[in-house]
């Protein structure tokens, strides 16, 4: 069964690319430095022993969006129906979205800049994917409810 485009909507996806350190800010949102690097001269900031996750900017693509469970679903994919909200449905191998992936559906999506770069803000995405299953024609994503 392929997925017919009347039935497909538009929808954005933002891939996980890495993490980078979360640093300490002073009450002026600047970052807080530690010391200076004797060998580079560069200033070596306070790190809080966190990471933050980064993502590729939004990319638009059409796909078919599920809100409703079914216990074949849930049976299928091993979890219980309170875990996810909906289920993507895509043509096979459509777009590179993973487990990690961050989707926007009801609420556009918007960026941030972190040290020059532009990336997905992760705070307004609406779904995260939870899990894929791949069959023979499509590719299903389920898709749990980002709480914001």
């Amino acid at each position: 069964m392929r997925c017919l485009l009347k039935n497909k909507q538009t929808i954005y996806y933002a891939l996980l690319i890495g993490t980078v350190p979360v640093y300490k800010l002073d009450k002026n949102g600047n970052k807080i430095v530690d010391h200076i690097d004797e060998k580079t001269g560069e200033p070596v900031y306070v790190k809080t022993g966190t990471k933050r996750s980064l993502y590729s900017t939004p990319v638009e693509f059409k796909g078919n969006i599920a809100f409703a469970g079914a216990d074949l679903l849930r049976q299928e994919f091993g979890i219980s129906d309170e875990r996810y909200e909906a289920v993507l449905v895509l043509n096979k191998n459509e777009i590179p979205i993973k487990d990690t992936s961050l989707i926007w559906f009801e609420t556009p999506p918007k960026t941030k800049t972190v040290d020059g770069q532009e990336y997905a803000d992760d705070a307004t995405a609406d779904y995260r994917v939870l899990r894929s299953v791949p069959s023979l024609n499509n590719d299903r994503f389920i898709l749990t409810k980002v709480v914001k």
